[in-house]
């Protein structure tokens, strides 16, 4: 990678690229991510303004993905990265063949594996409450990252039930956007994945760096870059 070039943290979801359901009548115009059962109505799709975005973020920086997303979802995604990727909400970083990177995979290991059992006590509590909701706990090589739920129907009261589902831990990152809530561990999450990342890629450098979501979880990472980007239609905007 071309050491002047900038780096770029960016979410995906509801950031590059979203669900049919979520564009509101906007004509897709490339498909970006294949659901898990190849469901188009599940699917991810860019506008023409997203996809002429990416073009050029890809073409003129180093953009990094920074998700969510498990290992096997990220493998659904179909754009072109050519750099390294911080997935499962930090748990994983990829280099830029695609390996995870072994000292950050070692330094979680250690941090998430002493909390398997609060992941479950954590799952099973929230299974125990009147939500209609599908939850598990997300997983790389068998080592559980974060503890996930998820909306079967979106209603103004399932909502707000999920946003306060009250859960056995107090010092976890709550994500909780859209449909979805989701409990990251402490020592783990996008920040400090980004900030392990950041200091990799630009010591002894002055890259300009950028941070890129619509979640305010996102705003952990993305206020350690110099310059903050969001949709004008995302969670952060809906609060300025």
């Amino acid at each position: 990678m071309d050491d002047q070039k900038p780096l770029v943290f960016a979410d995906l979801d509801d950031t590059i690229f979203q669900t049919r359901r979520k564009m509101d009548g906007a004509e897709t115009h490339r498909q970006a991510a294949v659901a898990a059962n190849g469901d188009p109505r599940k699917s991810s799709f860019m506008t023409a303004q997203q996809s002429a975005m990416f073009n050029w973020l890809n073409g003129t920086t180093e953009l990094i993905p920074v998700t969510a997303r498990s290992g096997d979802a990220y493998s659904r995604v179909d754009l072109p990265f050519r750099s390294w990727a911080v997935i499962s909400n930090g748990a994983l970083i990829l280099e830029p063949d695609g390996q995870p990177h072994r000292p950050w995979a070692d330094k979680m290991t250690q941090t998430l594996s002493p909390l398997a059992d609060t992941m479950r006590a954590i799952l099973d509590a929230g299974r125990k409450a009147d939500i209609d909701t599908r939850s598990w706990i997300v997983e790389e090589a068998g080592l559980a990252t974060y503890v996930c739920f998820k909306l079967n129907e979106i209603t103004p009261d399932s909502l707000n039930a999920l946003e306060n589902l009250e859960l056995p831990v107090s010092n976890w990152t709550r994500h909780f956007n859209s449909e979805t809530l989701a409990l990251i561990p402490p020592g783990s999450g996008k920040a400090a994945a980004v900030t392990y990342l950041h200091g990799l890629l630009n010591k002894g450098k002055a890259r300009a760096t950028l941070g890129f979501g619509d979640s305010l979880s996102d705003l952990s990472y993305m206020t350690s870059t110099d310059i903050l980007m969001i949709p004008s239609r995302s969670q952060i905007a809906g609060t300025l």
